[in-house]
């Protein structure tokens, strides 16, 4: 598969095509924001991926579908995604046209949706040649398929991902993806071949098949030696449950035939006019705040009448004592004059000032005398309202009492309904578990067991007659001397690079997939290794070595390998970006060593034109050769997205808002 064009259409239906050319070293040149890094996701998401990570700005704004024009041996396909709905980041709907070498590009009204991700990468796997190997997945029990999918990830470098240290594939970070490339790369360097693919996945199957029945077997082992326990124990439990009348059992069949009685049992229906009582509670309960108000009421009025019987036994005291003093003027007769108020009564001698005469004491003992007769005269009527009161405050307190009985008794009756709906969802729970039980003993009896384990040697003989044609270590030194092959040219690539540790022998490491230099001291891991240069140029050895093996062995990757900015490291200045010539003499030096060795890759005989690189960078050298490979140089003005499309999707904005 090499790449022939993408294609951007925007609403109007114009369209942005950035051609390629099969078999070639393709440069796409330019200074920063020019929308060189989008062509990588846009070819990512073209392929299949579900979620598209082109960035947001013009090239979100403007394109209505994304498309690749690619060919495949004879053939040509026109893949085409429409973009994402407005705030979303992914899509399954696609369009796959597949032709011969006169198949074009179609137009914007010709556009459909009549695939989607998944049918896309089915049908340019089967395409390419890649089998629908089945391989384990990194949860237990999962699997997946090689697929395009897979490939694409050793066909693709970001520019996040081709200076990582720790990151050597694209999209590696995920754990998923990192599983996944270990586990498909050996078929695609061809360690494993179809039928042993085949073979494997095969016994793959059958061992989890194993695992199934071997669980089975276990549970109903476990079922058979722990019966007579499990048994009584229900058959317990239903006793206590109130289910049986009794758990006097001798033998299993004695606790089975108490078990399934207790099935058997129906449980009463609690039924309860719950609005009738609770109408009838809250007639008592206001009854009862009544009847306590009453008896609040007359506990007042009676504390009023003994506080006023108190007060006017006080007074009744002073005023009896007022009139026993006065009772003395009884002594003087009645005749007496007037002019006696000037004379002693007991010396007859004159007095200075004038005593009350005898009528005024006797005025006032008269009226003193009425107001104790009065007070007197009271009494009776206050005892007689107390006596009242008292009566009326036994009445009150004993409907008081009744009341509150009742409640009480309304409360019992809760508390014993709210006991038998709990005993009767335990007694629901011990039938479901007595239920449960009984239909796997059902099902463990010895026919189904016996059936079991036939099911299981039957598996575990395949699996034997597999693993007997399949030879784990033949894989392994197939796949370790696919490797040394790779690490041969990785090797060569790091010496033409002068990169760090050049000269030391360099592999894959399949296990870690990273690159390590082996040492006299020991293996250098690409993360123990420093500077960037160093990441970039072992990321390109060995994505170069890959392809060449790929394309020599004619195995099922696609024939591309696309480069987001691989000098990023030798342009840090801007001035440097937009003429896309490196500041000084050591780094464009090393830029010219890296595209040397991509030109000289790709044009190697042996690969006979196949290889296809694709680079979006900075870098625009001088040199002849590097400019007959310049497809696109998008500066002073130009870019992927033309800014036409940028205004018009700005007019549109402003006329929805």
């Amino acid at each position: 598969m090499n790449l022939l064009e993408i294609i951007l259409y925007n609403r109007d239906g114009d369209t942005r095509r950035v051609k390629f050319v099969p078999g070639e070293l393709n440069v796409v040149t330019g200074g920063s924001a020019t929308g060189k890094s989008a062509l990588l996701d846009i070819v990512d998401f073209c392929l299949g991926r579900e979620t598209a990570t082109m960035p947001v700005g013009p090239v979100v704004d403007t394109v209505a579908w994304y498309a690749l024009l690619v060919q495949i041996g004879n053939n040509r396909v026109f893949v085409g995604r429409p973009a994402p709905r407005i705030g979303r980041s992914s899509s399954r709907q696609a369009m796959l046209e597949i032709g011969n070498s006169s198949l074009g590009v179609p137009s914007f009204d010709e556009l459909t949706v009549n695939a989607d991700a998944d049918g896309v990468r089915q049908q340019l796997s089967r395409l390419i040649g890649i089998e629908e190997i089945v391989n384990e997945g990194v949860a237990a029990g999962t699997s997946f398929a090689t697929n395009l999918g897979h490939a694409i990830l050793l066909c693709l470098q970001g520019q996040g991902e081709i200076d990582d240290k720790n990151v050597l594939f694209h999209r590696q970070s995920d754990s998923n993806i990192k599983q996944a490339i270990q586990n498909t790369l050996p078929y695609f360097l061809g360690a494993i071949p179809a039928d042993q693919a085949l073979k494997r996945q095969n016994l793959l199957s059958l061992k989890r098949e194993l695992r199934r029945v071997e669980a089975e077997i276990r549970t109903v082992e476990k079922l058979n030696v722990d019966v007579e326990v499990d048994l009584r124990s229900l058959m317990n439990e239903a006793y206590a449950r109130g289910l049986i009348t009794s758990n006097d059992a001798s033998d299993r069949n004695e606790m089975l035939a108490l078990l399934r009685m207790a099935l058997q049992v129906r449980r009463s229906s609690l039924v309860l006019d719950d609005d009738g009582q609770a109408s009838r509670r809250a007639e008592l309960e206001g009854e009862r705040d009544r009847l306590r108000r009453e008896l609040r009421d007359i506990g007042e009025q009676r504390t009023l009448l003994q506080h006023q019987e108190a007060s006017e036994a006080g007074y009744q005291e002073a005023v009896t004592a007022g009139v026993s003093r006065l009772r003395s003027i009884d002594l003087i007769p009645h005749d007496s004059n007037d002019d006696s108020s000037e004379v002693c009564p007991i010396c007859n001698s004159h007095l200075e000032h004038r005593d009350p005469t005898v009528a005024d004491l006797r005025q006032t003992l008269d009226q003193m005398s009425a107001q104790l007769r009065r007070v007197n005269g009271a009494k009776p009527r206050r005892v007689a309202a107390l006596e009242s009161l008292e009566s009326e405050a036994a009445r009150v307190r004993q409907s008081l009492r009744g009341v509150e009985q009742t409640l009480e008794q309304f409360l019992s009756e809760d508390r014993a309904a709210s006991e038998m709906r709990r005993n009767m969802q335990a007694q629901a729970f011990t039938q479901g578990r007595i239920d449960l039980f009984l239909g796997k003993l059902n099902q463990s009896d010895n026919e189904s067991f016996v059936q079991l384990q036939e099911r299981a040697g039957a598996i575990r003989e395949a699996i034997n007659q597999l693993e007997s044609e399949l030879d784990p270590e033949e894989e392994r030194e197939q796949l370790t001397s696919r490797l040394n092959v790779v690490g041969l040219d990785m090797t060569a690539y790091a010496n033409r690079l002068e990169l760090e540790h050049r000269g030391a022998n360099v592999r894959l490491d399949l296990k870690r997939l990273t690159v390590v230099a082996d040492i006299a001291t020991g293996p250098a891991p690409l993360y123990r290794i420093g500077s960037g240069e160093n990441w970039v140029g072992y990321h390109l050895a060995v994505h170069l070595a890959l392809h060449r093996y790929f394309v020599r062995q004619r195995r099922p990757v696609p024939h591309f390998l696309m480069l987001d900015q691989p000098t990023q490291a030798y342009y840090p200045s801007e001035v440097a970006r937009l003429s896309g010539e490196a500041e000084s003499d050591t780094d464009r030096a090393a830029v010219r060593r890296l595209y040397r060795l991509m030109l000289d890759v790709v044009t190697d005989p042996l690969l006979q034109g196949q290889l296809q690189i694709i680079v979006c960078d900075h870098a625009n050298l001088s040199e002849a050769w590097f400019q007959k490979s310049v497809r696109h140089n998008w500066r002073e003005g130009q870019k992927l997205i033309p800014n036409e499309w940028i205004a018009r999707a700005a007019e549109l904005q402003d006329d929805a808002q």
